[in-house]
């Protein structure tokens, strides 16, 4: 796993969260790609259809918490469970990625 991927930094407890989670650098990869870095502490919500679609088994949504381009942790958790707290932050919830075409392919 690198330290940085599409830009954004990884923390330490980031990286031991990702390991911990077997998320590849390249599953995540497919989520940052198109992400803004510039926004403060943002939770990226992460719903199952996508992560079935790259490659991640989970059960529940993944969550990405940021700081402008620093990945702070990750977890996963039900969306419906974490937005009854009340919390003071941005949020973004990927239902959707667009997949650009190779012209390897």
């Amino acid at each position: 796993m690198s330290r940085i991927l599409e830009g954004f930094n990884k923390t330490d407890h980031f990286i031991y969260r990702q390991w911990d989670r077997n998320i590849t650098d390249k599953s995540l990869s497919k989520i940052l790609k198109r992400l803004d870095k510039s926004k403060k502490k943002t939770l990226i919500i992460v719903s199952r259809k996508i992560l079935k679609k790259i490659g991640v088994n989970g059960k529940k949504e993944l969550f990405i918490k940021l700081d402008k381009s620093t990945l702070i942790t990750c977890f996963y958790s039900d969306i419906q469970t974490y937005l009854g707290t009340k919390r003071e932050q941005n949020y973004l919830i990927i239902n959707n990625i667009l997949y650009e075409k190779n012209s390897t392919n």
